[in-house]
């Protein structure tokens, strides 16, 4: 849908549930180009959006400390503070703020920090088609009325993991068409979410060492330590899943995050994760078998739970060595597969991978 079409609203025509959603909501556009702004205000009024329009980050700060809005635009490029500091200062802030990045130039680099930092969706310029940009104000709308979705990641925002009944493709945004059509975009982005290096609970320290080369298509990792000691983390071969292996990495992340957000947690809970993953997988289009290792680690109990899904590993806790072997990969029953029980001692624990195509993994937790 063009600018032109968008605008033409037809008198007499019934309100669609999106044009109920929007009416009346209060949008800020912060970007330092007039003429985008114009063109993006237009649009939203035909939604009977409140539109409000900053011309760079500085500007936008000062609005938002007059009145909040439903959600927030805002461009990566821009004078004075730029986008990923005006997002920063956004999050601090306001953290219940839905905010959606736009960027002209298309760098991972910089979208997949401010998705970090708490952006639910990106859009990238030109915006020929500004359906686009309903759906995903829509959506960033839907999350901000549900407070008990509002901190989602936003992976779990595109997959929309809440809504297990419906196909995925439906679910899906543009923008993982975009990367898929993209695949270099796409990998850029999926090295660029990688966690940071180092983190810290009471005297325990986690480290990972990842090796490989940024031609191909990555091993993913990513975990979550939550207050009481928990330790959840995952890895995936995303050149396991072919064409299809941006989009499933991160649906995988979608369902890990939610996972951990909503507690659902008992002694089965890397099964039934796996299990949810399995599911969403299994409605995508072309989807192929993918390989992984899930687990978690309870440090009240000192004990690590690992389920092997395609990826041989090994274990190590005080030179004791524990190896898992592959079994199956996901989409092929890997729930079913054998969840490990190891001891976690005082000292140093190690997960490892190796051979995994082009890439080698270590995993440290250490007491000290």
């Amino acid at each position: 849908m063009s600018v032109e079409q968008a605008t033409r609203r037809k008198e007499g025509e019934g309100n669609t549930p999106v044009e109920d959603l929007l009416r009346n909501k209060d949008i800020l556009i912060v970007d330092d180009d007039p003429i985008f702004r114009s063109m993006i205000r237009a649009v939203l009024e035909t939604y009977s959006c409140n539109v409000k329009e900053a011309n760079n980050g500085l500007e936008g700060l000062q609005m938002l400390k007059h009145s909040l809005p439903d959600v927030l635009l805002c461009d990566l490029a821009m004078p004075i503070l730029n986008g990923i500091e005006f997002v920063e200062e956004a999050v601090l802030e306001y953290p219940m703020l839905p905010i959606i990045v736009i960027s002209g130039s298309g760098d991972m680099q910089d979208v997949a920090k401010v998705l970090r930092l708490g952006a639910k969706d990106f859009l990238v310029k030109p915006i020929s088609d500004v359906s686009i940009l309903i759906k995903s104000l829509s959506s960033a709308l839907k999350l901000s009325e549900e407070s008990s979705l509002r901190m989602q990641d936003f992976s779990s925002q595109w997959f929309r993991t809440s809504e297990l009944d419906k196909s995925c493709n439906d679910e899906l945004h543009w923008h993982l068409e975009y990367l898929q059509e993209e695949p270099n975009v796409g990998r850029e982005l999926l090295f660029e979410l990688l966690p940071e290096s180092e983190a810290q609970h009471a005297n325990w320290k986690l480290s990972y060492r990842l090796l490989q080369s940024t031609d191909g298509m990555p091993l993913i990792f990513d975990y979550e330590w939550l207050l009481d000691g928990r330790l959840f983390f995952y890895l995936v071969d995303s050149d396991s899943g072919g064409e299809n292996g941006v989009i499933s990495c991160l649906l995988i992340r979608a369902f890990f995050n939610d996972f951990i957000r909503d507690q659902q947690m008992s002694t089965n809970t890397i099964s039934a994760m796996v299990e949810s993953i399995e599911k969403g997988m299994s409605t995508m289009e072309n989807s192929q078998a993918m390989s992984g290792v899930f687990g978690y680690v309870d440090l009240s109990e000192q004990a690590v739970f690992i389920l092997s899904a395609g990826l041989d590993a090994i274990w190590e806790s005080n030179n004791q060595r524990n190896v898992l072997r592959a079994n199956n990969q996901l989409t092929i029953n890997a729930s079913s597969n054998q969840v490990h029980r190891f001891s976690v001692k005082e000292g140093a624990n190690s997960l490892l991978l190796n051979n995994v195509g082009c890439s080698s993994f270590k995993l440290e937790l250490t007491s000290f």
